[in-house]
């Protein structure tokens, strides 16, 4: 596959140190994960059923407790409203996105996402995002988004997960919450886009207080729209481009981005395998290098993000973490793969 990015002349690439470990009763995808301000990190899982079975669930919220390999993972939260595993409410399933913890307070963008089959592509539509917030934790919740009413109509920002800074947010680069979004798919879309709220506004919950990103002037200066139809791709690799988040690094001072994809999906088995991509900026819009690819990336493992409070050295070295192939729910299977699955790696810088 060609990569459309030059490389880094930052980092290198990367060693792994450890082999992926999925923890034990975990069962779900996505689990995108938020370091919040009472020193804990809280996980959104989709498709799950919780640890050992304690939920049945399109998405729910969850404690991370430590570190791994002695990290825990506990149910706080499995958002019943949102639906039971696979159950349509609407034209599809409500799914989890991204997950961040500003000023004390858990936000979570929620949408509706189709099926791993409904399309002759094995692409998973997505489209209707809002976000949805917690003032304790995970425990309750903000409304429920109505169906046909979300706060982001469509397909073009459907996908939201915030750029990560730290704990609580506390390490902004300035007064603005971001997310990035890729566009209408889950898996093996072509393009990501930008937006970003005034930290001062997130709670209000308002679509109308988003802006996004549509380039730069001829000083360098980023420009933004109040209309995402107007707004520019940060990040294009067709057919290449999966829903996934990025995460400021210190030690590099960089923005990286771990992007996947299903390496075929027009195969007898569309979900065999997957591609890893790692990415880096100086800025969440870019210009965007590659430093790393992987095919038959683990498992079939997928989702990857980064959590800041597993960074040691200031994120020279981190723990991934992933889902692994959505297809193997049996945990007696000696190469089961559905969880939360860490995995320890370390940058080569140049």
């Amino acid at each position: 596959m060609k990569i459309p990015y030059p490389d880094s002349d930052v980092i290198g690439g990367v060693n792994w140190l450890s082999k992926p470990m999925v923890y034990f009763g975990s069962l779900g995808d996505v689990w995108t994960c938020a370091w919040a301000d009472d020193g804990e990190m809280y996980a959104v899982a989709d498709d799950t059923r919780g640890i050992h079975r304690n939920a049945f669930s399109n998405l729910a919220v969850f404690k991370v407790s430590g570190s791994p390999p002695s990290h825990t993972v506990e149910l706080v939260n499995p958002m019943a409203s949102y639906g039971e595993m696979c159950e349509v409410q609407g034209m599809d399933t409500w799914k989890g996105n991204g997950l961040a913890c500003v000023d004390g307070v858990l936000y979570l963008a929620v949408s509706q996402h189709s099926g791993a089959y409904d399309y002759p592509d094995c692409v998973q539509r997505v489209a209707d995002a809002s976000i949805v917030k917690s003032e304790d934790h995970g425990k309750t919740w903000s409304a429920m988004p109505e169906l046909n009413k979300p706060m982001f109509d469509g397909p073009r920002f459907a996908t939201p997960f915030f750029v990560q800074f730290g704990q609580d947010y506390k390490d902004a680069m300035d007064d603005f919450v971001y997310a990035i979004s890729c566009g209408g798919a889950w898996n093996n879309g072509s393009y990501m886009v930008l937006g970003r709220v005034p930290r001062n506004k997130i709670a209000s919950l308002r679509a109308a207080d988003w802006e996004f990103f549509q380039g730069e002037d001829e000083h360098g200066r980023a420009k933004w729209t109040a209309d995402v139809r107007k707004a520019s791709g940060v990040f294009k690799n067709r057919n290449y481009t999966s829903m996934t988040g990025v995460q400021y690094v210190p030690a590099v001072k960089r923005f990286i981005m771990p992007q996947w994809a299903y390496c075929d999906p027009d195969a007898d088995n569309p979900w065999a395998a997957t591609v890893l991509m790692l990415f880096e900026a100086p800025k969440p819009w870019g210009p965007w290098r590659h430093f790393h690819t992987e095919l038959n990336w683990g498992r079939a493992s997928y989702n990857p993000n980064l959590p800041a409070k597993w960074f040691e050295e200031g994120g020279k070295k981190m723990w991934m973490v992933s889902a692994g192939d959505f297809t193997m729910h049996d945990q007696s299977r000696a190469d089961f793969a559905y969880g939360f699955t860490t995995q320890k790696m370390e940058l080569r810088l140049k």
